[in-house]
């Protein structure tokens, strides 16, 4: 059971429906659109959580009083980026369906110091919004397939994907050459696959300047999820974990050790309902030693599901929200 599913797993003891998620943005027009922005892990832990104080993130905390931070894990060979949400219950709302106080004070932080008051704009979104992340991971050739080729950074260092975009893949495959017949298939299957399928399938991909260079190539994760609490720590040797680490050349044992670094917090953080993205990249073996990872993500959704839904509210407008918002 992953940690999404282990927070899920308390929210249902607790008899927490999820309703929704808020997100408080400069960029809001950006985020109605589909746009999401992640920051890397230094920039997200320097200035970036949203005013979550928490000195323990990034760090695994281990049984006999052991410990990993994320740059041990990090090691030079991958970056982690992240963009955080917040999740909204249908307790957060009275019996009118009127968003609560107390929900409120604890979203726009008045309780707090006077210069952390949350003073930007926010973008609401259905529950459907953690589907749509699974989408985008699940639909875009670029995340799936670490031969083919990568959107490059921009002179900001962002770099920009087009995700959930399988169709608009099948469709120029198609436009090379619509009786390519058994390597059709391969080019088609090599859109769902980690490695090109078919002898013919790379030089097709080289030919349409689809294939990354070899000193280029990266492995890509992405992942949406409850942040779980626990005071538990891993009942694991750091030894063995950065072993696992150092040998291994599978994606998913990096993205598991660093859901542990940012998807697990204290108890004493449980009622922040955290939800984050986090979009992560890993150098394959034989990418250049001096590989230079963006500096931040950005992440736009094509091809929206109809389920989707994301709103604009002002700030001073969150004091009225209802689960009548909510809903399409």
């Amino acid at each position: 059971m992953n940690l999404h599913e282990k927070q899920d797993e308390v929210y249902k003891h607790e008899n927490k429906k999820a309703i929704g998620f808020i997100k408080f943005n400069q960029k809001c027009d950006d985020l109605v659109k589909g746009h999401f922005f992640l920051k890397s892990i230094e920039n997200f832990r320097d200035n970036g959580r949203d005013k979550i104080k928490d000195d323990s993130e990034g760090i695994i905390k281990l049984t006999n009083n052991e410990m990993i931070k994320y740059g041990e894990i990090l090691n030079g060979k991958s970056q982690t980026y992240i963009s955080s949400f917040t999740v909204l219950f249908s307790d957060d709302f009275d019996d009118k369906g009127k968003i609560k106080e107390t929900t409120v004070d604890k979203l726009l932080n008045k309780k707090g110091k006077k210069e952390d008051l949350e003073k930007r704009n926010a973008v609401i979104f259905n529950i459907s919004l953690n589907d749509s992340f699974e989408a985008m991971g699940r639909n875009t050739p670029e995340f799936v397939n670490y031969e083919i080729k990568k959107p490059k950074m921009g002179m900001d260092r962002i770099q920009r994907f087009k995700t959930n975009n399988f169709l608009c893949w099948r469709k120029k495959i198609n436009s090379t050459d619509p009786d390519l017949d058994e390597d059709y298939v391969n080019a088609i299957k090599s859109l769902t696959t980690k490695n090109l399928q078919g002898m013919n399938t790379k030089e097709i991909f080289k030919n349409q300047n689809w294939l990354e260079k070899i000193e280029n190539q990266i492995s890509i994760g992405l992942k949406g999820t409850y942040v779980y609490y626990d005071d538990k720590p891993l009942n694991m040797k750091k030894d063995v974990i950065l072993s696992e680490i150092n040998e291994t050349k599978d994606i998913e044992v990096y993205e598991k050790y660093l859901a542990e670094c940012f998807a697990r917090k204290a108890n004493k953080y449980g009622d922040q309902h955290e939800y984050r993205l986090i979009f992560s990249e890993f150098k394959e073996t034989a990418t250049k030693e001096n590989f230079v990872f963006p500096k931040g993500i950005e992440l736009e959704y094509l091809l929206k599901s109809k389920e989707w839904y994301a709103k604009e509210v002002k700030n001073n407008e969150v004091e009225n929200l209802c689960l009548e918002d909510f809903k399409k």
